[in-house]
């Protein structure tokens, strides 16, 4: 056993850092109507896409995730360095590395104020773990053996293997505690045990959030009032922040990321994590066979993504998206794709597609990135005789077209739910999803991430990793492309928001409780 003995983590010490005071004010030069006092406060947020309905436990998204860490809690949280902190749950105790127990707070309820007990745990966690809900943590869940509630605040999970990481993964918003109603077959995930409650929303234009009174730690969350007003166009969002009409944008254009550096008054808050790719129809035709999809990842000019799509913000990533940090970063491994036309064109030829083919390349045009990815990958795809043609609908049609499997190729832009190697299965195995290949899967590789994963040491771990990425070379469940520079933008008088490194970018909201606006 990797652990000999009970290891307890009492996660007390470390609560402040999950919900520390947030005084939060908006203001504008000319219509400001927030105040700098206790009361009354409102934030006014730039948010990059719409959530026409936000579903219980899937990956909609960064804008979802946005709403998600503002309207829920899961057990667990993250604070601004990334660390784990406590939630709904108080404490845990990792008893060994596949059970796990928790103890929750006391006097929990929804927001409607009905009880939280470890009964609504217990549904919420059984929901995630069934395939058939396209959960985004479905990979960690998938080896819920049982949960035992011997009352109602005691929660233990039993994996029937070993699991060391599920922390990372139940921090992850998508892992919310949420009321039964949630989990019906029309169910939606607008109410929860968060900060705050949907209030108002002007479909396709506007959210309007109110302060949670019962909310576990509403003391201390002085804001009353959060506006999220949709600027699709990025040149939009950045205008309104300059302009004084927001305080804080998601996705800062990387073309503006000079421009509002330039400007008095703003911050511009970057991370590296989330990643750029091109996923895959494998069902049929020529992306069935592993030897395109080789082809096309060696076909691909990086720098030009970088160029092109990313202002120069990117670095390239040549095989699985492993950070250069992590002790499971194999530099050979990691460039494994590297550019070689005549390669690529060799192993069209051995495919039986000597003469070329054409193929659609779903993107979106609602993200200028993403198109731009496209328009920049289209070019190198033409040279070794792929004749593609872009579909290019707006965001939510995107997600949906690819969760259909209506596409040949598609870019997708994602990070990983935590930052250890085994967020790579939710890029290669699991329900249908719209961020990975339609109609992929590949027992030896599912195999060697879950070798990975229950790896009782440190050497262990690498040499299945190794394995992993030398599995995805091969198979190209995806074909990266670009890390790229994940910014928020915010004026200078907003203190205590934080973009959490690496991939946990998307996560960054929940440090809205730890907010201020000092005028």
């Amino acid at each position: 056993m990797m652990f000999e003995k009970k290891r307890a983590m009492s996660l007390k010490a470390v609560a402040t850092l999950a919900v520390g005071s947030l005084v939060l004010a908006a203001c504008s030069g000319g219509g400001d109507e927030s105040s700098s006092g206790d009361g009354n406060q409102t934030l006014r947020i730039g948010l990059s896409a719409d959530v026409p309905d936000l579903k219980p436990a899937l990956d909609q998204g960064a804008a979802a995730m946005m709403l998600d860490t503002l309207l829920h809690r899961g057990l667990l949280s993250y604070d601004a360095e990334g660390e784990v902190v406590p939630a709904l749950a108080e404490s845990y105790e990792m008893i060994d590395s596949s059970t796990y127990s928790f103890e929750l707070r006391d006097d929990l309820v929804f927001a409607d104020g009905s009880d939280l007990t470890s009964e609504d745990v217990k549904a919420s966690l059984e929901y995630l773990a069934d395939e058939a809900n396209g959960a985004k943590i479905y990979s960690a869940m998938s080896t819920l053996e049982s949960i035992e509630t011997p009352d109602d605040q005691t929660v233990i999970i039993n994996l029937s293997s070993p699991n060391t990481a599920l922390p990372e993964y139940l921090a992850d918003t998508t892992a919310a505690i949420l009321p039964e109603e949630a989990f019906e077959a029309d169910g939606t995930s607008w109410e929860g045990a968060g900060p705050f409650v949907l209030e108002d929303t002007n479909k396709g234009v506007s959210f309007t959030l109110a302060k949670n009174p019962n909310y576990y730690d509403a003391d201390s969350v002085k804001l009353e009032e959060i506006e999220l007003t949709i600027y699709a166009d990025g040149a939009a969002r950045t205008n309104a922040l300059l302009a004084g009409d927001v305080d804080l944008i998601d996705f800062l254009p990387w073309e503006d990321t000079e421009r509002v550096k330039s400007e008095e008054g703003f911050t511009v808050d970057a991370t590296s994590g989330p990643f750029m790719y091109i996923h895959f129809n494998v069902t049929d035709g020529p992306m069935a066979d592993e030897r395109v999809r080789q082809a096309i990842a060696l076909a691909v000019n990086r720098e030009d993504v970088a160029s092109a799509a990313f202002s120069g913000e990117a670095t390239t990533i040549a095989g699985a998206p492993i950070d250069p940090s992590s002790p499971y970063y194999n530099e050979e491994l990691a460039n494994g794709w590297e550019t070689d036309v005549d390669r690529a064109k060799e192993l069209l030829a051995e495919a039986g597609y000597a003469d070329g083919f054409s193929a659609t390349l779903l993107t979106s045009s609602q993200y200028a990135f993403h198109q731009d990815t496209a328009l920049s990958i289209q070019g190198d795809l033409q040279e070794i005789g792929i004749d593609v043609t872009l579909d290019a609908p707006d965001w939510a049609t995107r997600q949906q077209t690819a969760l259909e499997g209506e596409y040949d190729m598609a870019i997708g832009g994602s990070a990983g739910v935590v930052n250890d190697p085994s967020f790579l299965a939710n890029f290669v195995s699991g329900p249908v999803a719209n961020n990975r290949s339609f109609g992929f899967n590949d027992d030896e590789l599912n195999g060697l991430l879950v070798e990975g994963l229950s790896a009782e040491s440190e050497e262990a771990r690498i040499e299945a990793y190794d394995k992993v990425q030398e599995r995805i070379l091969e198979t190209v469940p995806f074909a990266s492309l670009v890390g790229r520079s994940q910014a928020f933008a915010y004026r200078n008088e907003v203190e205590g928001f934080s973009n959490i490194p690496g991939f946990l970018t998307f996560n960054s909201g929940y440090t809205l409780a730890q907010t201020s606006i000092n005028e």
